[in-house]
């Protein structure tokens, strides 16, 4: 007898093709977030604001290209807000033991400045 062992527990909704449940979510608060400012669009602008708003929630439900499993707004929302402070470079390989003569070359090359 063979077992069968599911590989995914978790499973996104679909509402239609391929569009999920919290994509689709997203693009009714998209949408009517966008028809509440279409007052300060000038009237002949609101078609065009509002395919626009359309277009755009579109391309921010699509996949994240540098982040497979977030979507575009998702990955926006992480880089806004990410510390500051927590951006750094990990080093690899020779360089990672090797800090002191970078720093050496780095106070040759810039000698008013402190490491």
């Amino acid at each position: 007898m063979r077992y069968l062992v599911t590989k995914e527990i978790k499973s996104e909704t679909q509402v239609i093709w391929k569009l999920y449940f919290q994509d689709f979510a997203f693009l009714l608060i998209w949408i009517m977030l966008n028809y509440r400012f279409k007052e300060i669009a000038h009237p002949y602008l609101r078609w065009p604001m509002f395919i626009f708003a359309v277009a755009m929630g579109i391309l921010l439900v699509l996949p994240s290209v540098a982040n497979p499993k977030r979507r575009q707004y998702q990955s926006i929302m992480l880089y806004l807000m990410r510390p500051q402070e927590t951006l750094y470079f990990i080093k690899k390989g020779k360089e990672a033991g090797n800090e002191e003569g970078q720093d050496q070359r780095f106070k040759r090359r810039y000698p008013k400045c402190k490491v």
